[in-house]
């Protein structure tokens, strides 16, 4: 069978041998490119920033060369947790591409709010455009950082993000019309649900709902009851709502247990706001919060132990 795969010979004496051949590979580095990202491995200061004044004044280096693993200087600065090495190359310049996605996934808080600070020569921040290059980019287009701090529901990165009033899109109904949507479906009808998919998991992050949500128990209940019902009709990712279901439902649970006493667990209970439009607004001390746990089959909820 190899033949199907793999060039065949047909001289001697090389015909029962399978030639191997490098067809693709990275580009070569110079030795004075090697040296530079070693110094950046082990954190050698001098030699990085000698190396970044040499490449400005003779062009020696790309300072943006990458190692075998398609690292680039400043991703193994933020792998290894190096903030003045970071500092150094963001101050000569140095492409930042998909460096903050990178930082947030790795969870590297400081490096996180050095990209969210850094601004370029003009003066101008460059927060937006970090946001928006997904060029030669590991990751979806679909993922922006704000989804990716909550993907790993890292609550430092996501209170970064949420200070700097970032937005996650609202996802559209499984059967939307719209011309996105449509468009996004005929091209790639799998991305397209996967697409949906990183949004709710995103919003069913736990530490996302305790920032942004005013009313993080009621968000649990709507939330873990929508993405339960996203599990009936997307069969490719039902495993996936399912588990995102409970989720926001162990976290209703887990805020509920918070409470100390059986009043401050009465006052939650009997909580309403103006999100609150399925009950009677003429009652009151009902349990509110208990009767929408019912509506929107809490279980988890249902069963928090009385307090003495």
């Amino acid at each position: 069978m190899a033949q199907l795969y793999y060039k065949k010979v047909n001289y001697s004496p090389y015909r029962d041998r399978i030639p191997l051949q490098i067809v693709r590979a990275e580009a070569e580095l110079s030795a004075q490119e090697k040296a530079y990202l070693i110094a950046v491995e082990k954190g050698d200061y001098a030699s990085v920033k000698q190396a970044l004044e040499e490449a400005e004044i003779y062009y020696n280096i790309n300072i943006n060369c990458m190692d075998p693993l398609g690292r680039s200087a400043l991703l193994i600065a933020i792998e290894n947790e190096n903030l003045e090495i970071m500092e150094l190359q963001l101050s000569h310049n140095i492409y930042v591409g998909d460096a903050l996605l990178y930082a947030i996934r790795k969870e590297v808080v400081g490096a996180v709010e050095l990209l969210l600070s850094h601004r370029k020569p003009s003066g101008e921040k460059q927060v937006s455009s970090l946001m928006m290059d997904n060029q030669f980019s590991e990751f979806t287009p679909d993922i922006t950082p704000i989804m990716l701090a909550a993907h790993t529901n890292n609550y430092e990165i996501i209170k970064l993000l949420v200070q700097r009033k970032v937005t996650i899109p609202r996802p559209h109904q499984i059967r939307c019309n719209c011309v996105e949507c449509v468009s996004s479906s005929e091209v790639d009808s799998l991305r397209h649900s996967r697409s949906r998919l990183n949004i709710y998991k995103a919003l069913a992050s736990p530490s996302l709902i305790a920032l942004s949500s005013e009313d993080p128990i009621l968000t649990c209940f709507r939330l873990g009851w929508e993405l339960k019902e996203l599990s009936k009709v997307e069969n490719e990712f039902k495993a996936e709502y399912e588990e995102l279901s409970q989720q926001c439902k162990r976290f209703a649970k887990d805020l509920l247990d918070q409470a100390r006493s059986s009043r401050e667990l009465e006052i939650i209970l009997n909580h309403r706001d103006d999100q609150s439009e399925e009950l009677d607004p003429h009652e009151c001390h009902d349990l509110a919060k208990l009767k929408l746990a019912i509506k929107y089959h809490q279980k988890e909820v249902r069963r928090v132990p009385p307090l003495d």
